[in-house]
């Protein structure tokens, strides 16, 4: 019984292996035809489509007549041109394009430009001109007139911020009595009118120009001790010429006159504007 069952599953065994024999021949022969059947000619190679080149679609053959035997002409299948296909399909679904369309950006709008800064209106009282515009610095007190318009009757003069003696002369003119301590030192000074009971009415500013004062043109070289008393020797700066003065001289005939005279320095004056200055003894080479 055992061997009556071990020959059956032999047979059995053997039938399957028949089958998927029969099968894959069957496949293999499905397979032959669909690629190695036709005609023996070699198939021309694909044609490689450029760039740049137009393609043109292949254009499908048409059934040939049979032949005198009756066996019918193969038919020759031509490759595909997918570049031209391809090209068909991206110009009709519109590859290629942007499909993503931005919005133009808004610009800005232009700056708000700045309010024009209002200008100021004019004073009450129009300063035109000062009599002198100009002064040198140490000398003497001295006058000055003020010319405008509008003037009041009760004007007042201001010097470098500071009130001073004023006579109110008419409604375009005033004097203003000015001291020496005031113009000390050199430099341009503010000159204004304003009344002295209403402090909306000012005027507008004018400038006085103090000069500094001319230095001597000369040097302290040598002192010469006699008993008629000190000989200063100066030396002009201008020239180089020598001079030897006493106290009390004036210094080759100009307007330059000794006041003083020590072994260190001496003291002379500009006798046209009566300004003093010091000259330090500074030697042979000095």
């Amino acid at each position: 019984m055992s061997q009556e069952n071990s020959t059956s599953e032999k047979t059995q065994e053997t039938r399957k292996r028949l089958f998927l024999g029969g099968l894959l021949v069957v496949f293999a022969g499905v397979v032959y035809f669909q690629f190695f059947s036709g005609s023996d000619a070699p198939s021309p190679a694909p044609r490689v489509a450029s760039a740049n080149a137009t393609t043109t679609p292949a254009t499908p053959q048409r059934p040939t007549a049979p032949r005198a035997g009756g066996t019918p002409e193969p038919i020759v299948s031509q490759p595909l041109d997918l570049a031209s296909m391809q090209g068909r399909d991206n110009s009709s679904s519109g590859t290629g394009r942007n499909i993503f369309v931005y919005p133009t950006p808004t610009p800005l709008p232009p700056p708000t430009p700045a309010p024009p800064v209002p200008t100021p209106p004019p004073p009450p009282i129009d300063l035109r001109s000062i009599n002198p515009a100009g002064v040198i610095a140490r000398t003497g007190e001295f006058t000055m007139t003020l010319f405008g318009e509008k003037i009041p009757q009760d004007a007042q003069g201001f010097f470098d911020g500071r009130a001073y003696p004023t006579t109110f002369i008419s409604g375009a003119e005033i004097k203003i009595k000015i001291p020496a301590e005031a113009i000390r030192a050199p430099g341009n000074i503010s000159v204004m009118i304003r009344s002295q009971s209403d402090a909306k009415l000012y005027s507008n500013s004018a400038s006085l120009n103090v000069a500094q004062p001319p230095d001597p043109p000369y040097k302290y070289i040598g002192l010469i001790v006699t008993k008629n008393g000190p000989t200063a020797v100066l030396k002009s700066t201008s020239d180089d010429d020598v001079h030897n003065v006493k106290k009390g001289e004036r210094v080759g005939g100009s307007h330059w006159r000794i006041i003083n005279i020590t072994p260190q320095k001496i003291e002379i004056e500009d006798t046209n504007i009566r300004i003093s200055h010091i000259i330090n003894y500074s030697g042979e080479t000095g």
